[in-house]
């Protein structure tokens, strides 16, 4: 079973220590995700807690299977659009991003595909698999230490034996390689393809 799987194993059981160290893992990801929607950041932190809330609320229905984090992700995404539109300033919003106007409309086109579709989150993690896949190996291992394991460059230098210098290069060359690979694919996603090169 993977850790993914695990611990939505563990919260549906009612583990609240695993659903704690969910809520540590995703919280800031999370909340800046929703700063990508609405500026007010008492009203994006009202929301993405409200997204917890509701998934501990309904822990029970989760399907094994799915990113915990996907879920959360599309969670948030429907009530930043739900509020945005309650508010009657979808449009005022979407104008403000200007030319980021047409990467809304494309996420908020998600929410109606229906429940057999894929989470756009779902598709840019798969894609970033390839690409990552497709990187020079040293390049490759350089940023998923640094990304995914969360090693200062320092630290990942010493753990290789190569200089900082070579890590930032690394790092630069992976986003730099990462973007252009996804942006082919997903041509409007500007925004979140600089999120989930980022993380």
């Amino acid at each position: 079973m993977s850790f993914d799987n695990q611990l939505l194993f563990l919260i549906k059981q009612g583990d609240k220590a695993a659903f704690e160290q969910f809520f540590q893992n995703s919280y800031m990801r999370l909340l800046n995700y929703t700063g990508l929607f609405i500026s007010d950041q008492e009203i994006a932190a009202d929301i993405v807690q409200e997204a917890f809330i509701h998934f501990w609320d309904k822990r029970t229905d989760l399907q094994t299977g799915k990113s915990i984090e996907s879920l959360m992700f599309t969670s948030v995404r429907n009530r930043c659009l739900n509020y945005l539109r309650d508010r009657q300033t979808y449009l005022k919003h979407v104008d403000r991003f200007k030319g980021e106007g047409e990467e809304l409309q494309v996420l908020s086109q998600y929410d109606f595909l229906g429940d057999e579709e894929e989470s756009v989150e779902e598709l840019l993690a798969k894609e970033l698999s390839i690409a990552l896949d497709q990187l020079p190996e040293k390049c490759k291992e350089v940023f998923l230490l640094n990304k995914v394991e969360g090693k200062k460059q320092k630290e990942i230098a010493l753990e290789l034996g190569i200089s900082v210098k070579a890590v930032e290069k690394h790092i630069a060359t992976a986003k730099v390689k990462l973007r252009e690979q996804l942006e082919k694919k997903f041509p409007a996603l500007g925004i979140l393809i600089s999120f989930f090169i980022e993380f």
